[in-house]
């Protein structure tokens, strides 16, 4: 029986138009009602996630910048929080500045850029979080950040990637969320080890979870899970390690995931 379903939020529970369904809504507060926990396991901020997740019902547990903060979205408890320490950080931060890709960092749940750039520009639209400059170099190489998240064109992402790997060093890893978008973070995050923290967190046996992905940051959650489900617009790397493919995020995959496996 499925206790903890750890759920991606953009391009799996979100539309297209990044908006939750009511089939996928409904899925959800019948598979709360159950007693089943749900958790969303993120890329985003908290702070977004939460806002997007406000009216789903009770206090729920998010998996934020891809489980490097998991926090209660009501009561703020927070489980788990490892940022990039600033020995890391710097050497990241001070190459991306000569590398001249858009790049941003997140201290405190907060949002920072070294320069605004319309990349900047364009996050802040499409997912409501406030910009703030830090442009004492120096001072942003010192502090440690959740994640930092690199913004560039898909056809050039790859290379900067490749580069970037020559600098991290062990105790950082590079994921992608989105086609343009290259993530950063502590070695030890991951949506996997979110999912199973979680899942110790509730004592809830690993065998009794599912977790519903679509892109690469949410491989090791689907293969972690004892049931990994990918939505039909998954990347092909994921599909390839999930258990089931289910509708697509604009289809209502989630919903069909649940009644699949969830008893409600």
């Amino acid at each position: 029986m499925i206790r903890l379903v750890a759920i991606d939020l953009d391009n799996t529970l979100l539309r297209s138009d990044l908006s939750i369904s009511s089939t996928n809504r409904n899925a959800l507060k019948r598979a709360r009602e159950a007693g089943v926990v749900i958790a969303i396991a993120t890329g985003r901020m908290f702070q977004t996630a939460s806002l997007i997740l406000s009216d789903l019902g009770p206090d729920m547990p998010v998996a934020a910048y891809n489980g490097a903060l998991i926090r209660m979205r009501d009561s703020g408890e927070t489980l788990c929080s490892m940022p990039i320490q600033p020995d890391d950080g710097e050497r990241v931060v001070r190459f991306l500045w000569d590398f001249d890709v858009a790049f941003q960092a997140y201290f405190d749940d907060q949002l920072y850029v070294p320069r605004l750039t319309s990349a900047s520009a364009y996050y802040s639209s499409r997912y409501g979080a406030a910009v703030h400059v830090l442009s004492d170099i120096d001072e942003f190489a010192r502090r440690p950040s959740l994640k930092y998240l690199i913004i560039e064109d898909p056809g050039r992402i790859d290379s900067v990637r490749q580069a970037l790997e020559g600098v991290i060093g062990p105790n950082l890893r590079t994921m992608r969320s989105q086609p343009g978008m290259l993530e950063i973070v502590d070695s030890r995050v991951s949506k996997g080890r979110a999912l199973r923290h979680l899942a110790s967190h509730f004592s809830i046996d690993i065998a009794h979870t599912m977790a519903i992905g679509d892109s690469e940051n949410d491989i090791d959650m689907l293969r972690e899970a004892a049931i990994g489900v990918a939505v039909s617009g998954a990347d092909h790397d994921v599909k390839a390690v999930a258990d089931y493919v289910v509708a697509s995020n604009d289809n209502d995959g989630v919903a069909e995931a649940l009644d699949m496996f969830v008893s409600c």
